[in-house]
Formats: structure tokens, C-alpha cells, sequence
């Protein structure tokens, strides 16, 4: 009898385990991944579509993308992340003040490439379909569009 109830216990154990493992317990990673490498989009030289580079992190995190983002020449240095969530295929992903204000320096062509720039890398980072990109924990807009809605991937197809 007791050991059946100590099987038992080590099967209960076990499972916990796999289950914790399986779920990546809440981490910001994408547990999916098997290595750290992910495309970064940045507008082409006619800023009439995305050209990609792939780059290896030390780590997926928002953060660490973020950073890929500036040396890629998307956007500034002092562009931070300041919170991000994932739930289930949609991402929320909370940048400073300066993000909205380079935004807001461009035209329209420019204002796509680079907003299309970050939601596609986030996309596809974390294998998501949906980004609600917001500044300094709201909504923002610029003379061009507003951004209150979930955006999608970025195509100029769609632009036309």
C-alpha cells in the first residue's frame, strides 16, 4: 500500500512538472521558440514595402526586440518598453512618449513603414495575430491615423 501511494506521488509530481514546463509559468518569452532568433521588418529604401533581417537575441523579450528594433535603424534610442502582456494570439505593448513623438514627425509613408515596422517584428516574435499598441498606457493618434483599434499585420497591399 504504501508503495502505491508513493507511485502515486511521484506520477502527481511528474505531471505538475511536464504541465509548469509546458506552460512557461507566465514567463514574457515565448516558450515556443527553440532559439532566440526573430525578423526584424524595416521599411525599404522606396518606403514602399518591408525588407527583413533576421537577428539572434540573447533572450526573447520585449525588451531585448525593442533594442533590435534601434539598431536596425526603425527607431530611436530612447524608445522604451514599458509594459507588455500576451493572452493567448494578442499582444499589448506599451512604449514611452518618444515613440509617439518620432511618429508624429513623419508623413504618412513614414508613419506606416515604421508602425508596420514594429507591429510586424512583435507579430511574428511572438507568433501573435494582433498588437494593441498604445503610448504611455493609452490610446494616441497623429494627423494621420489613430491608434485605438488592434492592428494587424502590416502589408502594402492593403495600403493601396
Amino acid at each position: 500500500m504504501k508503495r502505491t501511494s508513493v507511485t502515486r506521488k511521484m506520477a502527481l509530481i511528474l505531471a505538475a512538472i511536464v504541465l509548469m514546463t509546458a506552460s512557461g509559468c507566465g514567463r514574457r518569452e515565448n516558450a515556443d521558440k527553440e532559439d532566440n532568433n526573430i525578423t526584424i521588418y524595416k521599411s525599404n529604401e522606396n518606403a514602399d514595402g518591408f525588407d527583413t533581417e533576421t537577428v539572434s537575441l540573447d533572450a526573447l523579450t520585449p525588451e531585448n526586440i525593442m533594442a533590435a528594433l534601434i539598431d536596425a535603424g526603425v527607431v530611436p534610442s530612447d524608445v522604451k518598453v514599458l509594459d507588455f502582456k500576451q493572452e493567448e494570439d494578442t499582444i499589448t505593448l506599451d512604449l514611452s512618449k518618444t515613440f509617439e513623438e518620432y511618429i508624429n514627425q513623419m508623413g504618412t509613408a513614414g508613419e506606416y513603414a515604421t508602425v508596420g515596422s514594429v507591429v510586424n517584428t512583435y507579430l511574428d516574435a511572438y507568433d501573435a495575430k494582433a498588437v494593441s499598441l498604445l503610448v504611455e498606457g493609452g490610446t494616441w493618434s497623429t494627423g494621420h491615423a489613430e491608434y485605438e483599434t488592434l492592428q494587424g499585420r502590416y502589408t502594402y497591399d492593403a495600403q493601396e
